[in-house]
């Protein structure tokens, strides 16, 4: 057995009172086992620092943690963020050449072809559904594109069937 040696340091009265109250408890045999247990984990968790102003325990390494993390998540923010820029880019040059495709396949109707009936919008349109599927591109992409240039464009107009509820698309010269 090793052999053991004894410690003696001064502390004030209420200290020593509050320890003694603390060592009490269960989880303690005696005010000595408090304080080898108590300078255990301090020793166990070297690098902990007492912070002067609230008494907290501190760490540098945990402060250096959370500065690393909050730069990371700005920086994973900011690629998002640069991300969907892209995308958007993207997604508009796509629609933009689709649009070019479209205006050159899309029927042509007279430019006095306003708001036609039932049976003009049949003959001199087609649907999204109609133009994707002769070009091979999705009808989604093609309904986008098309109201595009609906709302953009003099070029482009549409109509709703009343029977069918789909959108026709056609050119005017």
């Amino acid at each position: 057995m090793a052999e053991k040696t004894t410690v003696a340091f001064r502390v004030a009265e209420d200290v020593k009172a509050e320890w003694e109250d603390a060592a009490e408890g269960p989880e303690y045999n005696s005010l000595s086992h408090l304080i080898r247990l108590s300078v255990q984990k301090e020793i166990a968790s070297e690098g902990r620092q007492t912070a002067a102003e609230d008494g907290q325990p501190a760490t540098e390494a945990s402060g250096e943690v959370l500065d690393s993390l909050t730069r990371l998540e700005r920086t994973v923010g900011e690629m998002h963020d640069e991300l969907e820029a892209i995308g958007r880019e993207d997604r508009d040059e796509e629609l933009y050449d689709l649009e070019q495709v479209l205006l050159e396949i899309l029927p042509t109707a007279p430019s006095g072809l306003q708001e036609p009936d039932e049976a003009q919008i049949e003959n001199d349109a087609a649907t999204a559904e109609d133009l994707s599927a002769r070009i091979g591109a999705r009808t989604s992409d093609v309904s986008d594109a098309l109201e595009r240039l609906a709302t953009n464009s003099a070029q482009v107009r549409d109509a709703t069937h009343r029977t069918t509820d789909e959108a026709y698309y056609w050119r005017v010269e």
